[in-house]
């Protein structure tokens, strides 16, 4: 697993990076198989007192509050069960993010909006980090993705 946090097809900016556990496939309110895509938004879930990331398949609705973007895919704990869970999560900078594939064209410089695999969409719930709105900066394409360009204060 790669946990390093370098600029992403060099458009990506890193100014602030945390690490965060991930979920495992058998704490309870987990829905699914718990892999966490990278690109994708994070947030926090509580179990057994325990702040821990939650994202892709994690999110049963999409929260309205995020604490990131992954920035290397996790696989799940039991696909992978020796796999250390530590998620490396860009808080700050001009951060990319997933496109939907279904999602129409986001608009520039209006409020990221997520779906509940934590992926950018033109019609989602729009998030906060820190008490403020991430906004979309420019629409990507590349390597067969569909990317946004987020800037996070």
């Amino acid at each position: 697993m790669a946990t390093n946090s370098a600029p992403i097809y060099g458009r990506q900016f890193i100014r602030y990076a945390e690490t965060f556990e991930a979920a495992t496939d058998t704490q309870a309110g987990i829905v699914g198989t718990v892999e966490i895509g990278e690109m994708r938004a994070v947030s926090y879930a509580t179990y057994a007192g325990t702040n821990i990331a939650a994202a892709a398949d994690a999110f049963t609705a999409a929260p309205t509050t995020i604490v990131g973007i992954n920035q290397a895919y996790m696989p799940t704990a039991i696909a992978s069960p020796y796999t250390a869970r530590q998620l490396t999560v860009a808080t700050s900078g001009l951060l990319l993010i997933e496109v939907a594939t279904a999602s129409a064209a986001i608009v520039l410089n209006s409020a990221l909006q997520i779906n509940s695999l934590g992926q950018a969409t033109a019609a989602g719930t729009a998030v906060t980090i820190d008490g403020t709105t991430p906004l979309i900066r420019e629409n990507i394409s590349t390597g067969g993705r569909r990317m946004a360009l987020v800037s996070f204060s």
